[in-house]
């Protein structure tokens, strides 16, 4: 039974009380306490590049690992041992981008994923599959000496503890932990410190539909009179507050890849949101920390009032959480051959995949589309083109050359621990034997290759203005020499992202080309197996301003665009139009993701007027579908510029962007990241 909807007028409370517990563990992430489970020792391990091995490597690192419980803190479980020699220990190789299946952890514990692994032992004969099984019984019941472990370090400091409500809260840790360590978990407050420690044992990647599988404890817990929504709430920021604490968190210049997705839709395609759903929300706006990332998913049967919440928590400044649109996400899947039932569970990665948590794999690929565009214009020294058609021709072709050509391959996953909480695996005694392996083929800068085409269409073609060999050069010299040019292409031709037809569609051309030429190539076929998928999205922008001079009027060392946004700054004529640029785009061709960036003055969400005209933009979006994934950046730049040249100062510590997939602390972030974020136009109005 679904919590009721929330009346729309309905405002969560994001305030953090500066006396309570969350507002206390929170200072003490800022100040990295958590630090001080950091351990090197000297771990010894089997020496086996076998699945066994593998298992054996892991619970020598359990062993060896210590455990820390800080002051107030209700979830526990820390970081891992560091062996002194790296190489000494081989885990088998995963990949964190795809979630465990954290709903068959919670449902069998992991006594239960140890004894299905012992049961199957009793019958299965192949050799393989033997060492896979022994693998995982072995993984597991390592995992469960490391979370008894927990239960007598929190036994043993609440003996010695002098305030008795704390000793209390210690001696609960412990029966917690003596629960999950023989059994699965039975209350809200065990199935998160479950999370927890699969958090901590299993790596560092995102975690999935976590509101689905946490309301049934919630909604029990309550019912019984076990737990109160406040008392519920606080321990789920708890959790929050130590998803930020692994290692890498808060990383300067990559994604960790902790994502929650949140909301969507139930298998049958029914309102999936609970009051689980609100309270991340509430955790996100309240904490205002870069993990985890909250990735808030809708459809026409989602609440107004959710919309709302995650607005209200966007206008705060919780630049971690974003906004996805089931209407496109859900048949981009279907197209890949997922069948719809599954398609509506999926939950995404760190730079916004989609995924099918628990139930398979992925990989992908990117190819820039600006230096596929650059190679063609110097192409024009042997050759000439007659039409822009002919450009057009030309540039299609060179991206068939990274278009699949066989069907999607199988993922091996040698790491029996996280193998084993994948769907299919521990029943088929098998690491290859995921339901699903997505590969994804992703085209970046869309946006630089689109202004680009436009300009050459435009200076070339129709005016007549511009040669070949004149572009040619001018990029050649990075345009020095060549100011009017540069100026020309920069600031005279049309730019994606203010709703104008003659760039637009050039964006709609090479994108709907590059969908159809890896499905048409890929096979997919519907069912469990490898798939290909098309994707928009990207992947270390402030690497690629290194990039030569290109036809869209950039020079060497400027940026580029991010995932399937404008050109950096070229968005000029407000967020709606933007909308209506990447609306032109049929984007339920692309099954592996597209993004959209969005940056709004800060001043833009204040007051009441504004924060309805906020909603109204994010309802705009939804109802024009577009792209799958809504990133906003609600910023002012000023802050920014101040908080660059006073990093110590304690008032930037919490000053959260949106990067790519991701989120990070600015004063963090490398100098070239720091630049992408403030170069991104800054809208301080709403209207077209």
């Amino acid at each position: 039974m679904l919590t009721p909807v929330r009346d729309a007028s309905d405002r969560l409370n994001m305030e953090l009380d500066p006396n309570s517990r969350i507002s206390r563990l929170r200072n003490m992430h800022w100040e990295k306490t958590h630090d001080a489970a950091v351990a090197t020792k000297p771990i010894v391990g089997s020496g086996e590049d076998t699945l066994v091995g593998h298992a054996k490597d892991f619970a020598s690192l359990l062993e060896a690992s210590d455990p820390f419980i800080q002051d107030d803190e209700l979830i526990v479980g820390s970081l891992l041992a560091t062996p002194e020699d790296a190489e000494s220990i081989n885990l088998g190789e995963y990949d964190p981008h795809y979630p465990p299946g954290h709903a068959m952890l919670l449902s069998r514990g992991f006594p239960g994923m140890r004894d299905k692994a012992q049961e199957k032992l009793q019958t299965v004969t192949d050799p393989e599959s033997r060492d896979f099984l022994k693998g995982v019984v072995i993984s597991f019941e390592a995992a469960c000496k490391y979370v008894a472990k927990f239960g007598r370090n929190a036994e043993n400091k609440a003996a010695n503890e002098s305030d008795p409500v704390r000793a209390q809260e210690l001696n609960n840790i412990s029966a917690i932990c003596d629960e999950l360590a023989t059994g699965k978990p039975t209350s809200f407050y065990s199935a998160l410190q479950l999370i927890q420690f699969t958090r901590v044992l299993g790596g560092r990647g995102c975690i999935g539909r976590f509101d689905q599988w946490m309301y049934p404890y919630y909604r029990d817990d309550i019912d019984s009179g076990r737990l109160t929504h406040s008392e519920a709430q606080e321990l789920l920021e708890c959790l929050f507050i130590k998803t930020a604490h692994f290692p890498h968190a808060n990383l300067a210049d990559n994604d960790t890849l902790r994502n929650i997705s949140i909301a969507g839709q139930t298998a049958d395609g029914r309102d999936a949101s609970n009051e689980v759903t609100f309270m991340c929300v509430e955790a996100s706006g309240k904490l205002m920390l870069a993990e985890p990332k909250t990735n808030v998913r809708f459809f026409e049967g989602t609440p107004a009032s959710l919309l709302r919440a995650s607005a209200q928590a966007l206008a705060k400044g919780s630049n971690n959480l974003a906004v996805f649109n089931d209407e496109v996400a859900v048949p981009s899947l279907v197209q890949i051959g997922i069948p719809i039932e599954e398609a509506r569970d999926y939950c995404n990665d760190g730079c916004s995949e989609l995924i099918m948590g628990g139930k398979g794999t992925i990989k992908f690929k990117v190819t820039d589309a600006l230096p596929v565009l650059n190679e063609l214009v110097y192409s024009t020294a042997n050759k000439e083109f007659a039409t822009f058609d002919e450009v057009m021709a030309d540039y299609k072709s060179r991206l068939v050359e990274v278009m699949p050509d066989a069907p999607g391959p199988a993922r091996p996953i040698t790491f029996p621990f996280f193998a084993a909480a994948i769907e299919d695996c521990l029943e088929e005694a098998s690491p290859t034997a995921a339901r699903y392996a997505i590969n994804g083929k992703i085209l970046a800068q869309v946006g630089n290759a689109a202004d680009g085409l436009a300009a050459i269409k435009q200076l070339i073609f129709d005016e007549r203005s511009l040669t070949w060999t004149r572009l040619r050069n001018a990029m050649e010299a990075d345009f020095e020499g060549y100011e009017s040019l540069y100026q020309i292409l920069k600031n005279k031709t049309a730019k994606f992202g203010n709703d104008n037809d003659y760039v637009d569609l050039i964006a709609k051309e090479v994108s709907e080309f590059f969908c159809d030429g890896v499905h048409d190539r890929s096979h997919n076929t519907e069912g469990p197996g490898g798939k290909w998928a098309p994707g928009f999205m990207s992947f270390g922008i402030h690497k690629k301003s290194a990039y030569g001079a290109s036809p869209d009027g950039r020079k060497m060392g400027e940026l580029t665009a991010n995932s399937f946004s404008p050109a950096v700054g070229m968005d000029t004529s407000g967020p709606t139009a933007v909308l209506r640029s990447v609306a032109k785009v049929d984007l339920d061709r692309a099954g592996h993701g597209s993004v959209l960036d969005i940056a709004l003055h800060s001043a833009i969400v204040r007051g009441d007027d504004a924060f309805e005209k906020f909603v109204a933009l994010l309802t705009v979006f939804l109802k024009m579908p577009s792209v799958i994934t809504l990133q906003v950046n609600i910023i002012d730049r000023d802050t920014l510029l101040k908080a660059r040249d006073n990093p110590d100062n304690p008032e930037y510590r919490s000053l959260i962007v949106r990067v790519w997939g991701f989120s990070a602390v600015f004063v963090d972030l490398p100098p070239g990241l720091q630049d992408h974020v403030l170069g991104r136009t800054q809208h301080g109005a709403f209207q077209a």
